[in-house]
Protein backbone atom coordinates (compact mmCIF):
# COMPACT_ATOMS: atom_id res chain seq x y z
CA UNK A 1 0.00 0.00 0.00
CA UNK A 2 1.34 3.58 -0.95
CA UNK A 3 1.81 5.82 1.78
CA UNK A 4 1.44 9.83 1.26
CA UNK A 5 4.28 11.46 3.49
CA UNK A 6 3.63 15.02 4.49
CA UNK A 7 5.86 16.22 1.86
CA UNK A 8 3.73 14.38 -1.39
CA UNK A 9 0.65 16.02 0.63
CA UNK A 10 2.00 19.61 0.58
CA UNK A 11 3.08 18.90 -2.82
CA UNK A 12 -0.94 17.94 -3.41
CA UNK A 13 -2.06 21.25 -1.65
CA UNK A 14 0.57 23.30 -3.66
CA UNK A 15 -0.75 22.25 -6.82
CA UNK A 16 -4.45 22.36 -5.76
CA UNK A 17 -4.03 25.88 -4.96
CA UNK A 18 -2.42 26.87 -8.04
CA UNK A 19 -5.27 25.09 -10.02
CA UNK A 20 -8.51 25.66 -8.48
CA UNK A 21 -8.04 29.23 -9.54
CA UNK A 22 -8.59 28.26 -13.31
CA UNK A 23 -11.15 28.89 -15.57
CA UNK A 24 -13.37 25.94 -16.81
CA UNK A 25 -11.86 26.53 -20.33
CA UNK A 26 -8.63 26.49 -19.22
CA UNK A 27 -8.68 23.43 -18.00
CA UNK A 28 -11.10 21.96 -20.93
CA UNK A 29 -8.44 23.11 -23.65
CA UNK A 30 -5.41 21.28 -22.01
CA UNK A 31 -7.15 18.20 -22.15
CA UNK A 32 -8.17 19.00 -25.64
CA UNK A 33 -4.64 20.43 -26.83
CA UNK A 34 -2.78 17.61 -24.94
CA UNK A 35 -5.38 14.89 -27.01
CA UNK A 36 -4.91 16.12 -30.12
CA UNK A 37 -1.15 16.32 -29.75
CA UNK A 38 -1.10 12.66 -28.48
CA UNK A 39 -3.50 11.52 -31.54
CA UNK A 40 -0.95 13.10 -33.88
CA UNK A 41 1.59 11.49 -32.70
CA UNK A 42 0.08 7.93 -32.87
CA UNK A 43 -1.40 8.32 -36.18
CA UNK A 44 1.30 10.35 -37.49
CA UNK A 45 -0.60 13.79 -38.51
CA UNK A 46 2.14 16.62 -39.21
CA UNK A 47 1.26 20.12 -39.65
CA UNK A 48 0.24 21.23 -43.57
CA UNK A 49 2.97 24.04 -44.61
CA UNK A 50 1.25 24.00 -48.09
CA UNK A 51 -1.55 26.13 -47.84
CA UNK A 52 -1.82 28.87 -50.49
CA UNK A 53 -3.72 32.37 -50.38
CA UNK A 54 -2.80 35.19 -51.82
CA UNK A 55 -2.08 38.40 -49.40
CA UNK A 56 -1.92 42.12 -50.10
CA UNK A 57 -0.23 44.50 -48.81
CA UNK A 58 -1.53 46.34 -45.89
CA UNK A 59 -1.59 50.06 -45.75
CA UNK A 60 -0.67 51.82 -42.39
CA UNK A 61 -1.92 54.68 -41.20
CA UNK A 62 1.19 55.79 -39.63
CA UNK A 63 4.84 54.39 -39.41
CA UNK A 64 4.97 51.80 -36.75
CA UNK A 65 7.60 51.88 -34.30
CA UNK A 66 11.11 50.12 -35.63
CA UNK A 67 12.44 47.12 -33.96
CA UNK A 68 16.13 47.74 -31.92
CA UNK A 69 19.12 46.31 -33.79
CA UNK A 70 18.76 42.27 -32.86
CA UNK A 71 20.49 40.70 -35.77
CA UNK A 72 24.55 42.20 -35.75
CA UNK A 73 25.32 40.66 -39.35
CA UNK A 74 27.47 37.79 -40.60
CA UNK A 75 24.74 35.30 -39.05
CA UNK A 76 25.20 36.85 -35.37
CA UNK A 77 22.24 37.81 -33.07
CA UNK A 78 21.50 39.32 -29.68
CA UNK A 79 18.69 39.29 -27.59
CA UNK A 80 17.94 39.10 -24.10
CA UNK A 81 21.96 40.62 -23.29
CA UNK A 82 22.75 37.92 -24.78
CA UNK A 83 24.74 37.13 -28.25
CA UNK A 84 24.73 34.09 -30.41
CA UNK A 85 25.85 32.70 -33.96
CA UNK A 86 22.96 31.19 -35.52
CA UNK A 87 23.96 27.15 -36.22
CA UNK A 88 21.29 26.00 -38.74
CA UNK A 89 18.78 25.29 -35.55
CA UNK A 90 15.67 27.74 -35.00
CA UNK A 91 14.73 25.62 -32.01
CA UNK A 92 18.49 26.12 -30.61
CA UNK A 93 18.12 25.92 -26.38
CA UNK A 94 21.85 26.74 -25.65
CA UNK A 95 20.78 30.50 -24.76
CA UNK A 96 17.31 29.44 -22.59
CA UNK A 97 14.28 29.07 -24.11
CA UNK A 98 12.80 32.88 -23.90
CA UNK A 99 15.94 33.48 -26.59
CA UNK A 100 15.06 31.04 -28.82
CA UNK A 101 11.56 32.50 -28.83
CA UNK A 102 12.49 36.19 -28.79
CA UNK A 103 14.51 34.50 -32.46
CA UNK A 104 11.46 32.87 -33.86
CA UNK A 105 9.46 36.07 -33.48
CA UNK A 106 12.25 37.46 -35.97
CA UNK A 107 11.49 41.22 -34.73
CA UNK A 108 15.14 41.62 -36.18
CA UNK A 109 12.86 41.81 -39.82
CA UNK A 110 11.46 45.37 -38.81
CA UNK A 111 15.19 46.93 -37.42
CA UNK A 112 16.19 49.88 -39.72
CA UNK A 113 19.44 48.14 -41.40
CA UNK A 114 17.57 44.99 -42.59
CA UNK A 115 16.92 45.57 -46.25
CA UNK A 116 14.47 43.35 -48.40
CA UNK A 117 17.25 40.62 -49.77
CA UNK A 118 18.57 39.49 -46.51
CA UNK A 119 15.39 39.63 -44.97
CA UNK A 120 13.90 37.16 -47.57
CA UNK A 121 16.91 35.17 -47.28
CA UNK A 122 15.88 35.07 -43.50
CA UNK A 123 12.41 34.02 -44.13
CA UNK A 124 13.16 31.03 -46.90
CA UNK A 125 15.52 29.61 -44.22
CA UNK A 126 13.06 29.84 -41.56
CA UNK A 127 10.17 28.14 -44.05
CA UNK A 128 12.98 25.49 -44.97
CA UNK A 129 13.75 24.68 -40.87
CA UNK A 130 10.08 24.48 -40.52
CA UNK A 131 9.23 20.80 -40.09
CA UNK A 132 12.02 20.31 -38.10
CA UNK A 133 11.54 23.51 -35.62
CA UNK A 134 9.69 22.16 -32.63
CA UNK A 135 8.34 25.61 -32.20
CA UNK A 136 7.46 26.52 -34.83
CA UNK A 137 3.95 25.63 -34.61
CA UNK A 138 3.65 27.26 -31.21
CA UNK A 139 0.79 29.98 -31.21
CA UNK A 140 2.81 32.86 -29.48
CA UNK A 141 5.69 32.32 -31.53
CA UNK A 142 3.03 32.30 -34.61
CA UNK A 143 1.34 35.50 -33.71
CA UNK A 144 4.56 37.69 -33.09
CA UNK A 145 6.03 36.43 -36.35
CA UNK A 146 3.21 36.75 -38.35
CA UNK A 147 2.39 40.65 -37.54
CA UNK A 148 6.22 40.80 -38.51
CA UNK A 149 6.04 39.32 -41.83
CA UNK A 150 3.51 40.92 -42.94
CA UNK A 151 4.77 44.26 -42.08
CA UNK A 152 8.27 43.46 -43.76
CA UNK A 153 6.20 42.41 -46.84
CA UNK A 154 4.11 45.28 -46.91
CA UNK A 155 7.15 47.32 -47.33
CA UNK A 156 9.21 45.54 -49.53
CA UNK A 157 6.50 44.45 -51.60
CA UNK A 158 7.97 45.98 -54.56
CA UNK A 159 11.70 44.24 -54.05
CA UNK A 160 9.81 40.67 -53.66
CA UNK A 161 9.50 38.30 -56.66
CA UNK A 162 6.23 36.68 -57.50
CA UNK A 163 7.96 33.07 -56.55
CA UNK A 164 9.43 34.68 -53.26
CA UNK A 165 5.73 36.09 -52.21
CA UNK A 166 3.82 32.77 -53.29
CA UNK A 167 6.05 31.47 -50.89
CA UNK A 168 6.13 33.59 -48.48
CA UNK A 169 2.43 33.84 -48.70
CA UNK A 170 1.85 30.10 -48.64
CA UNK A 171 4.15 29.87 -45.31
CA UNK A 172 1.96 32.52 -43.59
CA UNK A 173 -1.07 31.13 -44.31
CA UNK A 174 -0.44 27.90 -43.53
CA UNK A 175 0.46 29.19 -39.59
CA UNK A 176 -2.67 31.43 -39.83
CA UNK A 177 -4.58 28.21 -39.93
CA UNK A 178 -2.60 26.59 -37.77
CA UNK A 179 -2.65 29.39 -35.02
CA UNK A 180 -6.46 29.88 -35.91
CA UNK A 181 -7.07 25.94 -33.96
CA UNK A 182 -4.78 26.38 -31.55
CA UNK A 183 -5.48 29.98 -29.89
CA UNK A 184 -4.43 29.82 -26.31
CA UNK A 185 -7.77 29.54 -24.46
CA UNK A 186 -5.34 26.78 -22.31
CA UNK A 187 -3.50 30.08 -20.74
CA UNK A 188 -5.90 33.47 -22.13
CA UNK A 189 -4.05 36.47 -20.54
CA UNK A 190 -1.61 38.38 -22.89
CA UNK A 191 -1.03 35.30 -24.68
CA UNK A 192 -4.81 34.80 -26.30
CA UNK A 193 -4.78 38.49 -26.41
CA UNK A 194 -1.57 38.68 -28.95
CA UNK A 195 -3.16 36.16 -30.59
CA UNK A 196 -6.41 37.53 -31.40
CA UNK A 197 -4.44 40.59 -32.49
CA UNK A 198 -2.24 39.24 -35.03
CA UNK A 199 -5.11 37.30 -36.53
CA UNK A 200 -6.38 40.53 -37.10
CA UNK A 201 -3.31 41.02 -39.44
CA UNK A 202 -3.64 38.19 -40.92
CA UNK A 203 -7.61 37.99 -41.57
CA UNK A 204 -7.22 42.11 -43.44
CA UNK A 205 -3.38 40.59 -45.07
CA UNK A 206 -5.59 37.31 -46.66
CA UNK A 207 -9.01 39.05 -46.95
CA UNK A 208 -10.60 36.13 -44.80
CA UNK A 209 -13.47 36.93 -43.18
CA UNK A 210 -13.31 33.41 -41.08
CA UNK A 211 -10.49 34.83 -39.58
CA UNK A 212 -11.48 38.41 -39.45
CA UNK A 213 -14.40 36.96 -36.93
CA UNK A 214 -12.46 35.32 -35.03
CA UNK A 215 -10.08 38.12 -34.60
CA UNK A 216 -12.56 39.97 -33.23
CA UNK A 217 -14.56 37.90 -31.21
CA UNK A 218 -11.07 37.68 -29.08
CA UNK A 219 -9.94 41.37 -29.61
CA UNK A 220 -13.53 42.81 -28.52
CA UNK A 221 -13.78 39.91 -25.01
CA UNK A 222 -10.31 40.18 -24.09
CA UNK A 223 -9.53 44.04 -24.47
CA UNK A 224 -12.98 44.30 -22.56
CA UNK A 225 -11.53 41.55 -19.69
CA UNK A 226 -7.98 42.87 -19.75
CA UNK A 227 -8.25 46.27 -19.66
CA UNK A 228 -9.16 47.68 -16.55
CA UNK A 229 -11.37 50.88 -15.88
CA UNK A 230 -9.16 52.84 -14.84
CA UNK A 231 -6.54 51.69 -18.28
CA UNK A 232 -4.28 49.07 -17.12
CA UNK A 233 -3.53 45.79 -18.43
CA UNK A 234 -4.71 43.53 -15.25
CA UNK A 235 -1.49 41.34 -15.47
CA UNK A 236 -0.13 44.64 -13.71
CA UNK A 237 3.43 44.00 -15.29
CA UNK A 238 4.46 47.88 -16.76
CA UNK A 239 6.16 46.21 -19.47
CA UNK A 240 3.66 43.73 -20.87
CA UNK A 241 1.23 47.06 -20.80
CA UNK A 242 3.54 48.60 -22.96
CA UNK A 243 3.91 45.88 -25.52
CA UNK A 244 0.16 45.00 -25.37
CA UNK A 245 -0.30 48.78 -25.99
CA UNK A 246 1.93 48.62 -29.04
CA UNK A 247 0.05 45.86 -30.47
CA UNK A 248 -3.26 47.63 -30.08
CA UNK A 249 -2.09 50.82 -31.59
CA UNK A 250 -0.64 48.59 -34.43
CA UNK A 251 -3.97 47.41 -35.59
CA UNK A 252 -5.55 50.73 -35.19
CA UNK A 253 -3.13 51.41 -37.71
CA UNK A 254 -4.08 48.24 -40.52
CA UNK A 255 -7.45 49.00 -38.97
CA UNK A 256 -7.19 52.97 -40.08
CA UNK A 257 -5.46 52.52 -43.00
CA UNK A 258 -7.23 49.43 -44.80
CA UNK A 259 -11.06 50.53 -44.11
CA UNK A 260 -11.95 47.73 -41.26
CA UNK A 261 -14.21 50.13 -39.23
CA UNK A 262 -15.85 47.51 -37.35
CA UNK A 263 -13.50 47.17 -34.57
CA UNK A 264 -12.20 50.60 -34.82
CA UNK A 265 -14.00 52.54 -32.33
CA UNK A 266 -13.55 50.16 -29.91
CA UNK A 267 -9.77 49.59 -29.84
CA UNK A 268 -9.68 53.34 -29.55
CA UNK A 269 -11.55 53.75 -26.97
CA UNK A 270 -9.09 51.29 -24.81
CA UNK A 271 -5.93 52.84 -26.10
CA UNK A 272 -6.86 55.94 -24.86
CA UNK A 273 -7.59 54.58 -21.80
CA UNK A 274 -4.14 52.16 -21.60
CA UNK A 275 -2.27 55.87 -22.99
CA UNK A 276 -3.75 57.47 -19.94
CA UNK A 277 -2.76 55.23 -17.57
CA UNK A 278 0.98 55.06 -18.81
CA UNK A 279 1.11 58.67 -18.74
CA UNK A 280 0.40 58.40 -14.99
CA UNK A 281 2.15 55.69 -13.80
CA UNK A 282 5.82 56.66 -15.87
CA UNK A 283 8.60 57.43 -13.54
CA UNK A 284 10.90 60.68 -13.30
CA UNK A 285 13.67 59.27 -15.18
CA UNK A 286 11.07 58.24 -18.21
CA UNK A 287 10.99 54.71 -17.59
CA UNK A 288 7.93 52.24 -16.46
CA UNK A 289 8.33 51.24 -12.79
CA UNK A 290 9.57 47.72 -13.00
CA UNK A 291 6.91 45.67 -11.31
CA UNK A 292 5.87 42.21 -11.26
CA UNK A 293 7.72 40.68 -14.68
CA UNK A 294 9.19 43.82 -16.18
CA UNK A 295 12.27 44.78 -17.52
CA UNK A 296 13.84 47.72 -20.17
CA UNK A 297 14.52 47.19 -23.28
CA UNK A 298 11.50 44.78 -24.30
CA UNK A 299 9.05 47.31 -25.11
CA UNK A 300 8.97 50.84 -26.70
CA UNK A 301 9.96 53.47 -24.58
CA UNK A 302 6.39 55.68 -23.17
CA UNK A 303 7.40 58.43 -25.15
CA UNK A 304 7.96 56.33 -28.65
CA UNK A 305 4.19 54.92 -27.58
CA UNK A 306 3.17 58.27 -27.06
CA UNK A 307 4.20 59.54 -30.22
CA UNK A 308 2.88 56.50 -32.04
CA UNK A 309 -0.20 57.08 -30.53
CA UNK A 310 -0.34 61.20 -31.09
CA UNK A 311 0.39 60.14 -34.75
CA UNK A 312 -2.99 57.99 -34.89
CA UNK A 313 -4.85 60.15 -33.26
CA UNK A 314 -5.50 58.55 -30.53
CA UNK A 315 -5.57 61.19 -27.61
CA UNK A 316 -4.74 60.08 -23.64
CA UNK A 317 -7.75 59.61 -21.31
CA UNK A 318 -6.51 59.93 -17.90
CA UNK A 319 -8.10 58.07 -14.83
CA UNK A 320 -7.64 57.77 -11.56
CA UNK A 321 -5.66 55.25 -10.92
CA UNK A 322 -7.93 52.47 -8.85
CA UNK A 323 -8.83 49.42 -10.12
CA UNK A 324 -5.07 48.12 -10.96
CA UNK A 325 -4.19 48.62 -7.01
CA UNK A 326 -1.05 51.24 -7.70
CA UNK A 327 -0.62 54.24 -6.35
CA UNK A 328 1.70 57.29 -7.61
CA UNK A 329 3.11 59.96 -5.67
CA UNK A 330 4.82 63.27 -6.98
CA UNK A 331 6.43 65.85 -4.41
CA UNK A 332 8.82 68.26 -6.07
CA UNK A 333 12.16 66.67 -5.72
CA UNK A 334 11.16 62.96 -5.78
CA UNK A 335 8.57 60.44 -6.63
CA UNK A 336 6.95 57.00 -5.72
CA UNK A 337 4.93 53.88 -7.20
CA UNK A 338 3.57 52.17 -5.34
CA UNK A 339 2.20 48.60 -4.96
CA UNK A 340 -1.42 47.49 -2.94
CA UNK A 341 -2.91 45.24 -5.24
CA UNK A 342 -4.07 41.52 -4.89
CA UNK A 343 -1.78 39.24 -7.86
CA UNK A 344 -3.56 38.99 -10.20
CA UNK A 345 -5.41 37.87 -12.71
CA UNK A 346 -6.08 34.67 -10.92
CA UNK A 347 -6.47 32.51 -13.57
CA UNK A 348 -2.75 33.20 -14.69
CA UNK A 349 -0.53 35.01 -12.75
CA UNK A 350 2.33 33.98 -13.96
CA UNK A 351 4.02 37.16 -14.51
CA UNK A 352 3.11 38.41 -10.58
CA UNK A 353 5.43 38.26 -7.68
CA UNK A 354 5.02 37.86 -4.28
CA UNK A 355 5.54 41.78 -3.90
CA UNK A 356 2.34 42.98 -1.92
CA UNK A 357 2.90 46.78 -0.73
CA UNK A 358 6.20 46.70 -2.67
CA UNK A 359 7.65 50.58 -4.06
CA UNK A 360 10.27 52.38 -6.05
CA UNK A 361 11.28 55.89 -5.49
CA UNK A 362 12.85 58.42 -7.82
CA UNK A 363 14.99 61.52 -6.08
CA UNK A 364 15.64 64.32 -8.50
CA UNK A 365 14.67 62.07 -11.69
CA UNK A 366 17.57 59.43 -10.46
CA UNK A 367 16.59 55.90 -9.39
CA UNK A 368 16.71 55.55 -5.49
CA UNK A 369 15.12 52.57 -4.32
CA UNK A 370 14.45 50.20 -6.99
CA UNK A 371 12.85 46.71 -7.21
CA UNK A 372 15.08 43.53 -7.87
CA UNK A 373 13.90 43.02 -11.49
CA UNK A 374 13.75 40.58 -13.71
CA UNK A 375 16.46 38.82 -15.45
CA UNK A 376 15.35 35.69 -16.44
CA UNK A 377 12.35 33.65 -16.81
CA UNK A 378 14.74 30.13 -16.81
CA UNK A 379 13.03 28.09 -13.48
CA UNK A 380 15.58 28.26 -11.24
CA UNK A 381 17.32 29.75 -7.96
CA UNK A 382 17.35 33.63 -9.61
CA UNK A 383 13.94 33.08 -11.31
CA UNK A 384 12.91 31.76 -7.50
CA UNK A 385 14.28 34.66 -5.65
CA UNK A 386 13.31 37.60 -7.81
CA UNK A 387 9.74 36.11 -7.39
CA UNK A 388 10.18 36.03 -3.56
CA UNK A 389 9.28 38.45 -1.16
CA UNK A 390 12.38 39.39 0.14
CA UNK A 391 13.32 40.54 -2.87
CA UNK A 392 11.03 43.55 -2.77
CA UNK A 393 11.06 46.41 -0.89
CA UNK A 394 8.31 45.06 1.71
CA UNK A 395 8.03 43.05 4.75
CA UNK A 396 8.29 39.36 4.75
CA UNK A 397 7.40 37.68 8.17
CA UNK A 398 9.61 34.73 9.55
CA UNK A 399 11.40 34.42 6.31
CA UNK A 400 8.02 33.63 4.06
CA UNK A 401 6.65 34.94 1.08
CA UNK A 402 3.64 36.36 0.82
CA UNK A 403 1.84 34.95 -1.99
CA UNK A 404 3.08 31.19 -2.62
CA UNK A 405 4.69 31.55 -6.17
CA UNK A 406 7.11 28.74 -7.30
CA UNK A 407 8.36 27.26 -10.70
CA UNK A 408 8.43 29.91 -13.16
CA UNK A 409 5.14 31.04 -13.82
CA UNK A 410 3.39 29.49 -10.82
CA UNK A 411 1.27 30.22 -7.66
CA UNK A 412 -0.59 29.06 -5.08
CA UNK A 413 -1.90 30.45 -2.12
CA UNK A 414 -2.21 34.53 -2.71
CA UNK A 415 -2.56 37.36 -0.69
CA UNK A 416 -5.95 39.01 -0.64
CA UNK A 417 -5.60 42.51 0.06
CA UNK A 418 -7.76 45.63 1.90
CA UNK A 419 -7.37 48.65 1.37
CA UNK A 420 -8.25 50.39 4.89
CA UNK A 421 -8.09 53.94 4.37
CA UNK A 422 -6.92 56.26 1.11
CA UNK A 423 -6.42 59.76 0.27
CA UNK A 424 -4.97 61.87 -1.81
CA UNK A 425 -1.86 61.60 -0.44
CA UNK A 426 -2.11 58.62 1.80
CA UNK A 427 -3.31 54.83 1.54
CA UNK A 428 -3.26 52.13 4.07
CA UNK A 429 -3.90 48.63 3.15
CA UNK A 430 -3.45 45.40 4.93
CA UNK A 431 -3.27 41.62 3.40
CA UNK A 432 -3.61 38.32 4.99
CA UNK A 433 -0.59 36.46 3.55
CA UNK A 434 0.32 35.32 6.64
CA UNK A 435 -2.82 34.18 7.72
CA UNK A 436 -1.46 30.41 7.97
CA UNK A 437 0.36 31.76 10.61
CA UNK A 438 -1.52 33.61 12.81
CA UNK A 439 -0.82 37.09 11.23
CA UNK A 440 -2.03 40.07 9.21
CA UNK A 441 0.39 42.53 7.92
CA UNK A 442 -0.52 46.22 6.54
CA UNK A 443 1.26 48.94 5.70
CA UNK A 444 0.60 52.88 4.88
CA UNK A 445 2.32 55.00 2.75
CA UNK A 446 1.96 59.11 3.33
CA UNK A 447 3.58 61.63 0.54
CA UNK A 448 4.65 64.65 2.44
CA UNK A 449 6.23 68.07 0.74
CA UNK A 450 9.45 67.25 2.08
CA UNK A 451 9.85 63.36 3.25
CA UNK A 452 8.17 60.06 2.17
CA UNK A 453 6.43 57.66 5.00
CA UNK A 454 6.35 54.09 5.40
CA UNK A 455 4.73 52.74 8.25
CA UNK A 456 4.18 48.89 8.45
CA UNK A 457 2.34 46.46 11.37
CA UNK A 458 2.34 42.96 12.17
CA UNK A 459 -0.82 42.06 13.63
CA UNK A 460 -1.44 39.09 15.43
CA UNK A 461 1.02 36.47 16.67
CA UNK A 462 4.21 37.90 17.65
CA UNK A 463 6.40 37.34 14.99
CA UNK A 464 9.55 38.83 13.37
CA UNK A 465 9.40 40.84 10.46
CA UNK A 466 12.44 41.97 8.10
CA UNK A 467 11.66 45.40 5.83
CA UNK A 468 13.54 45.45 2.47
CA UNK A 469 14.79 48.35 1.07
CA UNK A 470 16.59 47.75 -2.57
CA UNK A 471 18.87 51.30 -3.21
CA UNK A 472 19.76 51.71 -6.85
CA UNK A 473 23.13 50.64 -8.01
CA UNK A 474 25.32 53.40 -7.21
CA UNK A 475 23.93 54.98 -4.42
CA UNK A 476 26.46 54.97 -1.68
CA UNK A 477 25.15 54.48 1.98
CA UNK A 478 27.55 56.63 4.19
CA UNK A 479 26.74 55.22 7.34
CA UNK A 480 23.70 52.11 8.96
CA UNK A 481 22.95 52.37 12.77
CA UNK A 482 19.95 50.78 13.88
CA UNK A 483 17.83 54.46 13.92
CA UNK A 484 18.97 55.75 10.24
CA UNK A 485 20.54 55.17 6.98
CA UNK A 486 22.35 57.91 5.44
CA UNK A 487 22.68 57.82 1.51
CA UNK A 488 23.81 59.55 -1.06
CA UNK A 489 20.18 60.05 -2.48
CA UNK A 490 18.39 60.50 0.79
CA UNK A 491 18.09 59.12 4.63
CA UNK A 492 15.84 56.28 5.72
CA UNK A 493 15.45 57.18 9.58
CA UNK A 494 13.63 54.21 11.39
CA UNK A 495 11.83 53.78 14.21
CA UNK A 496 11.26 50.28 15.78
CA UNK A 497 13.90 48.69 14.00
CA UNK A 498 15.56 45.93 16.07
CA UNK A 499 18.81 45.77 13.88
CA UNK A 500 19.41 47.28 10.37
CA UNK A 501 21.40 45.42 7.89
CA UNK A 502 23.41 47.04 4.83
CA UNK A 503 24.16 43.78 2.52
CA UNK A 504 25.30 43.00 -1.18
CA UNK A 505 23.04 41.69 -3.64
CA UNK A 506 22.34 41.77 -7.24
CA UNK A 507 19.66 43.70 -8.93
CA UNK A 508 18.38 43.75 -12.84
CA UNK A 509 16.76 46.29 -14.83
CA UNK A 510 17.15 44.38 -18.26
CA UNK A 511 17.78 40.79 -19.28
CA UNK A 512 20.32 38.12 -18.10
CA UNK A 513 22.13 41.78 -16.27
CA UNK A 514 22.46 41.94 -12.95
CA UNK A 515 24.26 45.16 -10.72
CA UNK A 516 25.63 45.33 -7.45
CA UNK A 517 23.24 47.12 -4.73
CA UNK A 518 22.63 47.25 -1.41
CA UNK A 519 19.90 46.30 0.40
CA UNK A 520 18.92 47.40 3.62
CA UNK A 521 16.90 44.88 6.00
CA UNK A 522 15.42 46.37 8.81
CA UNK A 523 14.25 43.75 11.74
CA UNK A 524 11.34 44.83 13.38
CA UNK A 525 8.42 43.18 15.82
CA UNK A 526 4.74 44.74 15.71
CA UNK A 527 5.43 48.13 14.31
CA UNK A 528 8.27 49.68 12.01
CA UNK A 529 8.09 53.57 11.05
CA UNK A 530 10.93 54.60 7.96
CA UNK A 531 10.94 58.08 6.84
CA UNK A 532 12.52 58.84 3.87
CA UNK A 533 14.34 61.99 3.45
CA UNK A 534 15.04 62.67 -0.15
CA UNK A 535 18.83 64.75 -0.17
CA UNK A 536 17.70 68.00 -2.05
CA UNK A 537 19.55 67.96 -5.13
Amino acid sequence: MTILTSNDAVKLLKYYNTIRYLKPVQMQYQVLYKAKALLGKVFGRKPCYAMYRQGRCLRFAAPWIEKPESYCGNGEFEFLGLRYKFNGTWDDRSNGDLWRYNFNYMDFLLQPSMGAEEGCEWIEKFIASMPLNSIANDPYPISLRGINWIKFVSRHRDSLSAEQMKRIDTALYSQYLILAGRVEKHLLANHYLENGFSLLFGALYFNDEKLLRLAGKIIRSQLEEQILPDGAHFELSPMYHCVILERLLDCISIAKGNGCKELLDFMFGKAKKMLGWLTAVVMSDGNIPLLNDSALGIAPLPAELAEYADTLGVNSLKNPLLECGYRRFEREGYDVFADVAAIGPSYNPGHSHADTFTFVMNVAGKPFIVDTGTSTYTAGTRRSYERSTIAHNTVSVAGRDSSRVWGSFRCAERAKVVIDDETCNYVKASHNGYSSMGVTVSRSFAAGEKEFTVIDEIHGKDAEGIASFHLAPGVEVISATDAEAVTSLGTLRFSGASAVVAETVEVSSSYNSLQSAVRLSVSFRKRLSTVIVPKTI
